[in-house]
Parts: structure tokens; C-alpha cells; sequence
């Protein structure tokens, strides 16, 4: 299995994949051999298609914790991390960080925002701000947090902050890959915005990785039960019409 082996029997779909997109570098442990984790994602009852049609599998957040046995790295510093607001929207909408990072939220547009998270995760509120600013927020604790706009309802975004190095977003095409991640064993665990917590438990499983490619195989993720985030403003509140905030439509 290009030198992986799974430590409980699973299914697996397919084992032989031509290039991946090149994904997360973890950091080098050095004394160690680095490896190459990668598979790829099917989705299953789309919801969301591409400009061209096909299916978008990209955002599904793929990480590995690593067992007691596995050399850790050197303490390097978090590298900071950028969420936009532009064009009332977050970019990126999916982000996913190690614990300890620190993010900017910086306004793009011209007129006001008002960042806020109150449900699982890291909360926290930044109050509202004009173009052109930007403030900081550091995830100290791992978790799912789910970002929205007090003034436009349109606008979310989720980070997903976990306690390992190891980690990267699937991209549209549904290939991922973790770079220079030492031999050892691992617990894999997968995040999908449009997938249920059960689903996506059950398809967490233990990873042997051996050498310097290991390919995990196709993970299939189902949408049909699918049904979008509901939410109220930060106080709790339906959210009032853009016509009615006067106050916000520019700084």
C-alpha cells in the first residue's frame, strides 16, 4: 500500500492515485523520515457544484494527531493567518490553524463590519470597524468556531483550530496531501462543513505511515442530509435590513 498500512481493517476504495496537489508542510523533525500523507475526497448527493459543473469537494479539513511514540518537532513561532472581508463575503471560508495561531480580520470594504463568534470553538466579538482596519484575534484552544458579520447575515466563515502540525484543506478536485510527516502512527480525523459529526466519525481511523508516500485512499462523504447554519446577530436577534442600518453602509 506504498507504505501504509492501516492498524484496524477498513475499506478502501483506492490506493493508486497520479499526482496530488502539493498540501500542508508540517514542520521537519529532524532524525526523523519525513513522509508524504495523501487520498482524496468524493462527495457523495452534492449540494454545491463548480462554475463548470462538477462537483466541489474541496474544504474538507484533514489532520493527523500523532501518538505518543512519534518524535516531536521543534517549537517553531505560529505563522500569522489572514481572513478578509471582501465583497461581503469572509475569503478564505474555510481556514483551518494549530493552537496558538493568531488571525487578522481585516475590512475590505467600504463600508462597516462587525466580526463576532458565540458558538463553539474561540468566541469573541470585534466590534464594528471601517475599511481599511484590522483586528487580531489568537485561537488558544482547539475547536470548531464559526464566524459571522453582525450587519450582513450572508457572511460566515469557519476555522478549524486543532493541537497538531499535521494538517491541510482538500482542494476542489478532492486530493489532499500533508507534507513532511514523520513515520509512525497516527489518529486521522476529517471536517466537513456539509457532513454530519457521525459521518465524520466514522470515518476517523488509525494510520501506520512507513515511508516516504503514504496513500490513504478515497474517502467518500455523503450530503444528502445536508442543511444550512441558521443564525441570529450577536445579541441573538433576527437580523434587521441593510435598509435600516444607515449607520453602516460606509465609514
Amino acid at each position: 500500500m506504498n507504505g501504509m498500512r492501516l492498524l484496524q481493517s477498513f475499506p478502501i476504495l483506492a490506493l493508486v492515485f497520479a499526482d496530488v496537489p502539493s498540501g500542508a508542510a508540517g514542520p521537519q523533525v529532524p532524525g526523523s523520515t519525513q513522509s508524504v500523507v495523501r487520498g482524496r475526497i468524493e462527495i457523495l448527493n452534492p449540494k454545491v457544484k463548480l462554475r463548470g459543473g462538477g462537483t466541489d469537494a474541496s474544504g474538507v479539513v484533514v489532520w493527523l494527531i500523532p501518538s505518543k511514540g512519534v518524535p516531536k518537532p521543534e517549537s517553531v513561532v505560529q505563522p500569522r493567518g489572514r481572513l478578509e472581508q471582501r465583497d461581503k463575503r469572509f475569503v478564505p471560508h474555510i481556514m483551518v490553524i494549530q493552537v496558538g495561531a493568531e488571525i487578522d480580520f481585516p475590512n475590505n470594504d467600504p463600508f462597516f463590519h462587525n466580526v463576532f463568534s458565540l458558538f463553539d470553538g474561540k468566541t469573541f466579538d470585534l466590534g464594528l470597524y471601517a475599511n481599511g482596519e484590522s483586528r487580531p484575534v489568537r485561537f488558544n484552544r482547539p475547536g470548531i468556531s464559526y464566524l459571522y458579520c453582525n450587519i450582513h447575515p450572508q457572511m460566515s466563515a469557519v476555522i478549524v483550530t486543532v493541537e497538531t502540525p499535521y494538517f491541510t484543506i482538500s482542494a476542489p478536485d478532492g486530493y489532499f496531501s500533508i507534507q513532511n510527516v514523520p513515520t509512525g502512527s497516527y489518529e486521522l480525523r476529517l471536517w466537513h462543513e456539509r457532513s454530519d459529526a457521525r459521518q465524520l466519525a466514522a470515518r476517523s481511523r488509525p494510520v501506520l505511515v512507513e515511508s516516504t508516500v503514504a496513500d490513504l485512499g478515497i474517502f467518500q462523504l455523503d450530503e444528502a442530509g445536508y442543511i444550512p447554519r441558521t443564525h441570529k446577530d450577536k445579541h441573538g436577534n433576527e437580523y434587521d435590513s441593510e435598509r435600516n442600518q444607515p449607520a453602516y453602509r460606509r465609514p
